[in-house]
């Protein structure tokens, strides 16, 4: 332990070894953050303290692999027990499988993606009318999320509705919810909600996580939501053993009711709060740094900082103003051509990014007239592909029978002669009826608009 912490800048070791109390590490862009809370977590350990009362909360699935694995690599694998290290929606999860019951779900309940999600909401959309109003599903969904982001309900979203596309967006959020809760089902933003809700009930297993995990640690604070910071303070609110790690420069999830604020008044939140400024950084050079720090300078809310580069002096920054965006293309192009001509760079060691996935399309049009050799990436995940779409609903099915999401999926995978207009109408007889899907099918025949064939082939 001794040589990890000789290897840290001195506001890193002081991040490290300041274990009880709150403590809040404002980490700027690559100042080492990761290494920051491994190393404190290990440094936890050699103190005495057992892996398994430690909680390390990140973001990303991403963020919790690489955590785990540096983690697995300072503090040995051979341990019986690691810190538990994931995200916010894993924690909950494992959470509600075990005490969710006392908030009204079952330990075999089923998490419905985002495609689920919009499946479902097309269903309610096609059910509810409001003159004069329309409204996508995906739009929804998005409304949807942003309200349970921020610990509005459906009854409390609708009885303030202020006008018409209000009331649609309540009685949709209502039915979704009732649609969920007959598919023994819960969303991601449900995961975090009905934490909240469990960790407030007297009978809940507030007391008992409490005691199990003395050290908490949240990576990127900036970003959480409201449901997050209740869960945060109610886990630590005992010990106060808290570190949040983040950098209020870096706050880019409003959209989806992130709360800059959180991190801001950390210390009117947690009275006596440490405070450590992470300002070295590893990873840019000083232009880049300079120009960075005179942009966020313009930002009056933020707490104080300054960014260092550890890599010293660099090229300066070069800003190019094009006609459109085929002149921007082109410039581009031409610069990593320029670079391989004269050794300067790879064609590998060239990045270019964008803000969104259909900008890319007139990068890729002049890489391929002047053969420049490319990789796209952030294309359709492994996971949203149609065929493990398929499978996954299958299995789906194996766990929880009742889940008609996977069911209206598994239906048609391979087709069985039930065209999408049957479908549409069984659908309807399972929203008028609040029967499942697989009831709706025993009574296909019954349903005006429904062939012999296609309720028999729903049937088998």
């Amino acid at each position: 332990m001794t040589e990890l912490l000789a290897k840290l800048n001195p506001e890193q070791r002081a991040a490290v070894l300041h274990t009880e109390g709150p403590l809040l590490v404002l980490a700027g862009a690559g100042s080492g953050k990761t290494r920051v809370i491994t190393v404190r977590i290990a440094h936890l350990v050699a103190q005495g303290v057992a892996p398994e009362r430690i909680l390390a909360v990140t973001f990303t699935n991403k963020a919790a692999r690489e955590m785990r694995a540096r983690l697995a690599a300072l503090i040995g694998k051979e341990r019986a027990k690691l810190p538990f290290v994931g995200t916010f929606h894993s924690f909950c999860a494992e959470i509600l499988r075990e005490h969710g019951a006392l908030v009204g779900l079952s330990r075999s309940f089923v998490i419905s993606d985002g495609a689920d999600q919009l499946a479902l909401l097309r269903g309610v959309l096609r059910t509810l009318q409001v003159e004069g109003v329309t409204m996508q599903a995906g739009d929804l969904q998005a409304r949807i999320s942003l309200l349970k982001n921020r610990l509005i309900g459906a009854e409390a979203f609708l009885a303030k509705a202020a006008d018409e596309q209000d009331e649609l967006v309540g009685r949709a959020f209502t039915r979704y919810e009732e649609e969920l809760a007959r598919a023994r089902s819960v969303d991601f933003d449900d995961l975090l909600l009905r934490t909240v809700q469990l960790l407030k009930r007297k009978d809940g297993p507030l007391a008992i996580l409490r005691e199990r995990f003395r050290y908490v640690l949240v990576d990127e604070y900036q970003d959480t939501n409201a449901p997050q910071y209740e869960i945060v303070r109610a886990v630590a609110g005992g010990h106060r053993n808290l570190c949040v790690v983040g950098d209020d420069d870096q706050s880019i999830y409003g959209w989806r009711g992130a709360d800059v604020t959180r991190i801001l008044h950390f210390e009117r939140d947690f009275p006596g709060a440490k405070v450590v400024r992470l300002e070295t950084n590893y990873r840019s050079t000083e232009p880049i740094l300079r120009a960075a720090n005179r942009v966020i300078a313009h930002n009056t809310e933020r707490h104080p900082k300054e960014l260092r580069a550890a890599l010293g002096p660099g090229e300066p920054l070069q800003l190019v103003l094009a006609e459109n965006d085929s002149e921007e293309a082109d410039h581009v192009a031409r610069d990593i051509l320029a670079l391989v001509g004269r050794r300067a760079a790879r064609f590998g060691d060239c990045a270019v990014l964008f803000r969104t996935g259909p900008q890319a399309r007139v990068f890729e049009e002049q890489f391929r007239a002047r053969a420049i050799p490319y990789v796209l990436v952030g294309g359709r995940s492994f996971f949203d592909r149609k065929e493990v779409r398929d499978v996954i609903a299958y299995l789906k099915l194996l766990v929880q029978p009742d889940d008609e999401l996977a069911f209206a999926r598994a239906i048609g995978a391979p087709p069985r002669g039930i065209g999408a207009k049957s479908l549409e109408r069984v659908l309807a007889h399972t929203a008028t009826k609040r029967i499942s899907l697989g009831q709706a099918f025993e009574e296909a025949d019954t349903i005006e608009g429904v062939g012999a064939a296609a309720a028999g082939a729903g049937r088998d």
